[in-house]
């Protein structure tokens, strides 16, 4: 694969995939298993997971960060009152709106931290629920420590924040599983090649522990599921005065 500088560039030239059906948004975002589209039934499972980890209500407004071209978006959005989803690239954004539009999604193009410092949500009296699917790896510390800081401050300390399918560096042999793979892995960390092949950034668990505590937030992390993967963990971040509920796949 060629070496991209950023992730503006990966996108726009290595995963701009034309979508002309709703199977096409699947590589667009590569929710792929065996270079075919994700099963369906894990497809419920994952997004049935997502409105149980975050308690989604038919009042709740969810906000998704880096939503892609939607696939998710559209069927959370049945769990809630409103989706507000933010993706930086403009192509997943107009496929978004295109396939996967709904009276309750209102679909920005944005990059997220520049969205975040300047949202003013609606007067609300419940929690602030957001969601950040397959995407962190994205970003490094710093970034997190901005998202998180920023949702802190316009929610009033009161919000619940799920943080889904982060490559784990604890776990990452498990996806460089053979020779060549570890070879690929680590020719990529000498040239330092920041989107990794599209994997994206390795996160160590106490990089993200690190950022919570210096927020003042609490922060729970698990692996997940093997049915899922075998190499990405699940983040649950929430503000002390909220109440976030223990998730099982």
């Amino acid at each position: 694969m060629e070496k991209f500088v950023d992730w503006q560039t990966f996108w726009k030239e290595w995963r701009n995939i034309p979508a002309e059906s709703e199977y096409d948004l699947y590589f667009q975002v590569a929710k792929t298993v065996n270079s075919k589209p994700m099963d369906r039934e894990l497809f419920d499972i994952i997004n049935s997971y997502i409105v149980g980890a975050l308690n989604l209500q038919p009042a709740d407004v969810l906000i998704e960060l880096c939503c892609g071209n939607g696939l998710c978006t559209y069927e959370l959005a049945k769990s809630v009152k409103e989706v507000v989803a933010i993706d930086f690239s403009p192509h997943l954004i107009a496929d978004a709106k295109k396939f996967k539009s709904a009276s309750n999604i209102k679909y920005l193009q944005s990059d997220v931290i520049g969205f975040l410092q300047t949202y003013k949500p609606d007067k609300h009296d419940g929690t602030v629920k957001c969601l950040m699917n397959d995407s962190l790896a994205y970003f490094v510390p710093q970034q997190l420590q901005d998202i998180l800081a920023s949702i802190n401050l316009f929610s009033g300390r009161n919000f619940e924040m799920l943080i889904r399918g982060v490559p784990n560096d604890e776990l990452k042999w498990n996806y460089y599983d053979t020779e060549a793979r570890k070879n690929r892995y680590h020719q990529l960390v000498e040239e330092n090649d920041i989107t990794n092949d599209g994997i994206g950034r390795w996160w160590k668990p106490s990089e993200i522990m690190d950022v919570c505590n210096e927020l003042g937030l609490l922060c729970s992390i698990s692996d997940q599921e093997q049915s899922i993967t075998n190499y990405r963990m699940d983040v649950f971040v929430h503000a002390h005065n909220s109440n976030i509920k223990d998730a099982i796949y």
